[in-house]
């Protein structure tokens, strides 16, 4: 950005800035860099410095030596089970990723595990699209058994599959198979568990996946949400760098930062269309949705805990 030809306008706003923000944009596109300052109920000014078209901050962001890569082709594709370094685990919802996805992701993971009910729909789809397959055993199936069936469990009766009963009810069945998991985990030195699952119209199941990401993912343990439609996992505090698959890029992708339970400070990034410059995110204030990528590598400093989600249906334009 040359600072000398900068054009800059600063909006003072009572309600959406982000609203607001898309507005001013779409009249004046010659705009290069907006300031909204949002007035809240106390009369308090709160700067938020949002740059436009992708324009790049002036914040370093690309310390690599502290920073997290993040490789979600690896994910998307399956491909990145050519290193079978990670565990997968698969919930009880329908499977709609595509199923050569799912079978790569499946086959080539060191720990395969189904949660309760999500043994009956594995096997649902086994029986749609690998019968003339030889597809792995699962090690493990987990939960309080409240779902899974007795043709199901008859038909995973192999003495590879351990089942583990999980009957306490103050947590969810997804969270109680990680930490049944953990200790296994750290023997095996794996640091990623893929999730396969399904959204499926249940905020409430939503919210309780989430909620695992936030109680058990740390430095050591990545989680990824994987469904037909979007990947998600949690960024901690620090930097951060995302490789954008350019299919995503190509058809105009949706991603989102979201701080889920409490209000993120400081927000720095880079590569977005709606690029953040130490700017603050919390539910009732803002919270960046609905973006998109302007570049191939996304850079997210952030000092809290933040919500990555980015879409993966091929028609998002």
């Amino acid at each position: 950005m040359k600072w000398a030809t900068l054009k800059l306008l600063i909006l003072q706003i009572t309600w959406k800035p982000v609203a607001v923000l898309q507005i001013f944009t779409r009249e004046f596109p010659n705009i290069s860099c907006i300031v909204l300052q949002r007035i809240s109920q106390y009369h308090n000014y709160t700067p938020i410095l949002m740059h436009t078209n992708g324009e790049s901050t002036t914040y370093n962001t690309r310390n690599d030596s502290e920073t997290c890569l993040w490789h979600p082709s690896e994910v998307i594709t399956g491909c990145h089970a050519t290193r079978n370094d990670y565990a997968c685990l698969v919930l009880n919802r329908n499977l709609h990723v595509p199923a050569q996805t799912v079978k790569e992701i499946w086959q080539k993971a060191q720990i395969r595990c189904l949660v309760d009910g999500g043994a009956n729909h594995w096997r649902n789809f086994l029986s749609k699209h690998c019968q003339n397959e030889i597809m792995k055993h699962p090690e493990y199936i987990t939960g309080d058994f409240d779902s899974i069936t007795e043709e199901t469990r008859n038909h995973f009766s192999a003495p590879e599959t351990k089942y583990q009963h999980t009957p306490l009810q103050d947590e969810t069945d997804f969270t109680k198979a990680i930490r049944f998991l953990l200790p296994e985990l750290g023997k095996r030195n794996i640091h990623k568990v893929i999730v396969l699952q399904e959204n499926s119209g249940r905020l409430d199941q939503i919210m309780a996946n989430i909620n695992t990401l936030f109680k058990l993912q740390s430095e050591r343990l990545n989680i990824y949400l994987l469904n037909s439609s979007c990947l998600s996992w949690l960024l901690l505090p620090g930097r951060h760098k995302i490789k954008i698959p350019r299919e995503l890029i190509d058809c105009g992708q949706w991603c989102a930062l979201m701080p889920i339970g409490s209000r993120a400070n400081m927000v720095t990034t880079t590569g977005l269309k709606w690029n953040l410059v130490r700017a603050p995110l919390e539910f009732g204030y803002m919270v960046s949705t609905s973006n998109t990528y302007a570049s191939d590598e996304v850079y997210v400093e952030t000092e809290s805990r933040l919500l990555w989600s980015m879409g993966l249906e091929k028609n998002a334009e």
